[in-house]
C-alpha cells in the first residue's frame, strides 16, 4: 500500500499520516461481478452529471490515474463505454453538457 500525504485530513503528521488514527481514509479492494462493476460506474457518472460537470471534465476524471475508482472503470470498460453512459445519464436526468450549451449560446446571452 502506498501512503500519499493528505495534509488536509491529518492534523498530526501531514507527511505520513497517523497510523493510529481510527478515522483515516483507507481503500479496500473487493471483488465484484460485472453487473455491480457497471452499476458503480453508472453511479459515479450520474453523480457528476447531476452536479453539473461538463463531459470534458468528467472524462478527465476517468482518464486520470489519481482517481482510482473512476480510472479502473476507464481501463476495464474503455472510453466508448464511459461516453455512452455519460450520454445516457444526461438523457435520463435531462442535464445537457453545460460546455456544449455554452458553446451554442449567442454572445452576450447569460
Amino acid at each position: 500500500m502506498t501512503r500519499l500525504p493528505l495534509p488536509m485530513l491529518d492534523m498530526g503528521n501531514p507527511a505520513t499520516g497517523d497510523p493510529d488514527d481510527p478515522v483515516e481514509l483507507v481503500a479496500v479492494p473487493i471483488r465484484v461481478d460485472d453487473e455491480a462493476f457497471d452499476e458503480m460506474g453508472r453511479c459515479l457518472i450520474e453523480e457528476y452529471v447531476r452536479d453539473g460537470w461538463s463531459d470534458e471534465r468528467l472524462l478527465a476524471l476517468f482518464r486520470s490515474p489519481y482517481y482510482a475508482g473512476s480510472h479502473v472503470i476507464w481501463q476495464v470498460r474503455g472510453a466508448a463505454w464511459v461516453t455512452t453512459e455519460i450520454a445516457a445519464a444526461r438523457r435520463r436526468w435531462h442535464r445537457p453538457d453545460p460546455a456544449a450549451e455554452a458553446a451554442h449560446r449567442p454572445e452576450g446571452a447569460a
